[in-house]
């Protein structure tokens, strides 16, 4: 470093003073250790980037070889993948059972739907037929109703059945009634003394 001091005092004019060459050094001395600053600051970078990767390999490396040797860890890890597998597995079974579950209920909902369909179709028809009854008893009742309007006329003849025989006058009918027999004026006159 001396060397370099007597290099740079050579370069400087004849005639300054120690007081101008210790400004000169000092200036000198201030630009070395910014630079040095920064290189360490650089270096310093560097490494710490080159540690930490080495730091994240070492981990990785004993974090292999703890799960090699320690069979707890081993142990854990192939419970984990027997888990996952079977978590699938089992998950997979319950949609199939879910969706045949589903496939029946919709099954059978189509057989209701189609029994409904069925029975509405035959209440249908016979809501028609029904209907068709109906506007015939209708007109039926109205034809009815017009008859009992119209005075009744008989076609038929009544035979009289009496058990008066006081009376002076015997007509022809009664005397030639095949209805007014002995019983018959007996259980009248029984009824009437009752």
């Amino acid at each position: 470093m001396n060397k370099r001091i007597e290099q740079i005092a050579e370069l400087l004019p004849d005639g300054l003073s120690e007081t101008g060459l210790q400004e000169v050094l000092s200036l000198v001395e201030g630009a070395v250790t910014e630079r040095v600053a920064e290189e360490a600051k650089l270096m310093e970078a560097k490494v710490s980037g080159f540690l930490r990767s080495k730091i994240e390999d070492l981990k990785d490396v004993a974090k292999q070889e703890l799960e090699a040797d320690d069979d707890v860890l081993r142990g854990f890890r192939m419970y984990e993948n027997i888990r996952a597998m079977i978590a699938s597995e089992v998950e997979s079974q319950d949609v199939d059972s879910a969706v045949s579950k589903q496939q029946s209920q919709i099954a059978e909902l189509e057989e209701s739907i189609t029994a409904l369909n069925f029975k509405l179709t035959n209440s249908l028809h016979e809501n028609s037929m029904l209907s068709s009854k109906v506007s015939s008893l209708n007109e039926t009742n109205q034809s009815l109703k017009e008859n009992s309007k119209l005075p009744f006329k008989s076609s038929e003849s009544a035979v009289v059945i009496t058990n008066e025989t006081d009376s002076s006058r015997t007509s022809p009918e009664a005397a030639n009634n095949i209805f007014l027999t002995e019983d018959v004026l007996n259980l009248s006159q029984n009824k009437v003394i009752n």
